[in-house]
């Protein structure tokens, strides 16, 4: 009988050893498809960006002049009624927007008395999810009289524009939180932004930033190209 103790034994081992093995086995595969579908979702996330931007090249080009660019009532620094007036259509969670706002600053230094500088928004939803909302904390914000110290805050924290992060710079900026908090959770704003959209698409708009220079389009960054459209416009009013 002691043979057969020890063979059933050893076969129970042996299951076990198994199921050992089979249950690893499953472990490693489960990893492999979560891998795979994480790969797959990023994969698409790249298609649809790629995608997205070459509908936008695709487009007819932009016409250089576009007449009657609306301010809208929209923030504005500088110098109402200037002879300059610069309409920016821009994204807060663009990173050329936020390479471009010292040198917006610089500018208006230079040419002290002569701009008057308008932001209109246009978040670009599709691949900048918390665009929308953070334009519609910096309107919250301007209830409160503080919309360019908000408009500076979300540009030096692109990574960081959750609804909890716009509510801690409100707090951070000293505003009446309550206020602030029902301001952004309404959507007070929503429509004012969808109307700044609205018009950027209308005058072709398609990528950010944007500059109107009395009318006369500049597309990108570039602080030299943004310069030289104020002196040609500069040089146009002159003349």
């Amino acid at each position: 009988m002691e043979p057969k103790v020890r063979f059933a034994f050893i076969g129970q081992n042996t299951i076990s050893v198994w199921l050992l093995v089979l249950l690893f086995i499953q472990v490693i595969l489960s990893a492999l498809v979560i891998k795979r579908l994480n790969d797959l979702d990023q994969n698409i996330a790249n298609l649809t960006i790629t995608s997205q931007v070459s509908a936008v090249s695709n487009q007819p080009e932009s016409p250089a002049y576009v007449e009657n660019v609306s301010i809208d009532d929209d923030p504005y620094l500088g110098t109402l009624g200037a002879p300059i007036t610069i309409v920016e259509f821009s994204d807060y969670e663009c990173p050329f927007c936020a390479n471009i706002v010292p040198e917006i600053e610089a500018v208006l230094n230079e040419y002290d008395g002569q701009i008057q500088f308008v932001y209109r928004d246009f978040p670009l939803e599709n691949i900048h999810p918390n665009s929308f909302k953070a334009a519609e904390a910096a309107n919250c914000a301007g209830e409160q009289g503080k919309y360019w110290q908000m408009h500076t805050l979300l540009f030096a924290n692109q990574s960081a524009l959750s609804i909890e992060s716009l509510k801690t710079y409100a707090i951070e900026l000293e505003l009446d939180t309550e206020k602030f908090n029902l301001c952004l959770d309404t959507g007070k704003y929503a429509d004012e932004i969808r109307h700044d959209a609205s018009d950027a698409l209308a005058y072709q708009v398609n990528s950010t930033p944007t500059f109107f220079v009395n009318g006369y389009r500049v597309v990108g960054a570039s602080p030299e190209l943004l310069r030289q459209a104020i002196e040609d416009a500069l040089g146009k009013e002159a003349g």
